[in-house]
């Protein structure tokens, strides 16, 4: 595997750093979610407008409706999970109904002077649900968790008090529970740490995380319509995260040897989030010619600003050498949670797209169907961390968080495509698919989303109904813990996220 070097996490007893580069990647690499239409659609609404979802895609697409508009889209997910560890196989699953989209557009159809319409537009949009259970498991006798405790207390040349309480929410509870302890030469004095845990015989490693919460897009936007020709549209964007995720993670000795002064650990970790920003998107649409379309949209990075809590504890049963221990960071924190306040700004988006409209040979001035692309050009490694506070260490670690970020990630293109036909009278029949390749720079970890979707509309003057299924395939690695010293492991991570759409609307 090939090396991911990863910063050395700093810590403090009055503050705590969470973020890993993994933190970032869930607020860009994701396939997003949006209105029944435009997901049995693949996403591709770059260039078509008339849908709610344009306001999160293309805001020029606003441009096209001539009368309002209300929408509502819950659904229903079913997720099923894959994971291969250090050889061994295991899988997790999860469900829920959650709440989709909703939205209302006040459009203008009265014409001034060039302008031949315009339209204003709220929606709400859950783009990315975290809901989840990862739970992977394997015999490992190359590395340990307990490594980065050892890595931490010697890159910050640590003593035994700085190593008892300036980092209360891992190394810390470690050297407490004498799961790293220290070294000392022949005089008495310390030289350095070492774990006990039994690498040379192997440890059964465990990583159980269930996670829970949602990344929204309020959206206000607004698009005009020049001739029925040009469609310009720009929307203001406040994103909403909730992100909660509890881990249990534990090594035990897989010699089950009672005499080696390791029997084992457990590490519990809850972490939550939650974030509020702005950002803006931009968008064009130029019609060609009546049947072809072609659009760009701009989405400028997210400023989210983040408050994240943080408890954990950890039991090391040590044998012979000092029984079982256990400490939390609420017994090192007055109680307390731990608190950090940082801003961080998504990575920027372009969206190229175009439409191709056909109809039938007996009624050639009437659309039968069209055929929509988008390409999507991504900087993830454009993921950026900002201190809210300026003392020196936080502005060290954000400033070694953003290179770690930049060595890992990169640029991607993603890749959109769905149809829809028009089928006796008002009924529609869609189908789409959409491919999101890795973010990594690391060939060797083979990553993607790959959504396959169809489903069929019925539409009167009034009133419409969707109803669309989207299977979403994923690759993914998902990293236990990250050292610097050696290789990292990981698992290979596949899965499938089943969902039920339904989108119902009312026209005014």
């Amino acid at each position: 595997m090939k090396k991911i070097f990863l910063l050395i996490l700093l810590g403090s007893s009055l503050t705590m750093y969470a973020q890993d580069p993994e933190d970032g990647l869930r607020l860009s690499w994701f396939a997003p979610n949006g209105t029944a239409r435009s997901n049995a659609l693949g996403g591709a609404m770059g260039s078509l407008g008339g849908d709610l979802s344009s306001n999160h895609i293309n805001p020029a697409g606003l441009g096209f409706y001539k009368s309002g508009e209300i929408l509502l889209t819950p659904k229903f997910l079913v997720q099923q999970n894959n994971f291969s560890y250090l050889s061994h196989n295991s899988s997790s699953n999860a469900s829920k109904a959650s709440f989709g989209s909703v939205g209302i557009v006040f459009a203008d159809g009265q014409r001034k002077n060039n302008w031949t319409s315009s339209a204003f537009a709220i929606t709400f949009n859950q783009i990315a649900d975290y809901d989840n259970h990862t739970r992977f498991s394997g015999r490992n006798n190359f590395s340990s968790y307990s490594e980065k405790y050892l890595e931490e207390l010697v890159h910050d040349r640590a003593d035994t008090n700085a190593a008892l309480n300036n980092y209360i929410f891992g190394s810390s509870l470690a050297f407490r529970t004498y799961l790293v302890d220290t070294t000392a030469n022949a005089s008495g004095a310390v030289t350095g740490y070492q774990s006990l845990a039994s690498l040379s015989t192997g440890v059964n490693q465990v990583y159980d995380a269930t996670t829970s919460g949602s990344y929204n897009e309020l959206a206000f936007g607004w698009g005009g319509n020049v001739e029925d020709k040009l469609y310009l549209g720009a929307s203001l964007i406040m994103p909403m995260i909730n992100y909660n995720r509890a881990t249990t993670y534990s090594e035990t000795d897989a010699t089950g040897n009672p005499a080696n002064n390791f029997g084992g650990f457990v590490f519990n970790e809850n972490f939550s989030s939650r974030g509020w920003g702005l950002g803006a998107k931009f968008g064009v649409i130029y019609k060609l010619e009546s049947y072809l379309r072609v659009g760009l949209a701009l989405h400028t990075p997210q400023l989210i600003t983040f408050r994240d809590k943080l408890s954990s504890d950890m039991t090391t049963n040590t044998e012979g050498y000092a029984g079982v221990q256990s400490v939390s960071s609420a017994e090192l924190n007055d109680g307390y949670d731990g608190l950090r306040e940082y801003t961080l700004a998504t990575p920027g988006k372009a969206t190229i797209s175009t439409s191709y409209f056909f109809a039938a040979p007996n009624k050639p001035t009437q659309p039968l169907g069209f055929i929509s692309a988008d390409l999507e050009f991504v900087n993830y490694a454009g993921t950026h961390y900002y201190a809210n506070t300026y003392d020196q260490a936080s502005t060290d670690y954000y400033h070694a968080l953003n290179a770690t970020i930049k060595s890992i990630y990169k640029n991607n293109v993603n890749f959109k495509i769905g149809s829809e036909l028009r089928i006796d009278g008002n009924w529609m029949l869609r189908a789409g698919t959409a491919y999101y390749g890795s973010p990594y720079k690391d060939e060797s970890i083979k990553a993607s989303h790959w959504t396959v979707s169809g489903g069929i509309g019925y539409r009167t003057n009034h009133h419409f109904i969707d109803l669309t299924v989207v299977n979403t395939a994923t690759k993914d690695a998902i990293f236990p813990y990250r050292l610097n010293d050696k290789p990292n492991v990981y698992a290979n991570y596949t899965g499938n996220r089943l969902m039920f759409n339904i989108g119902y609307g009312i026209r005014f």
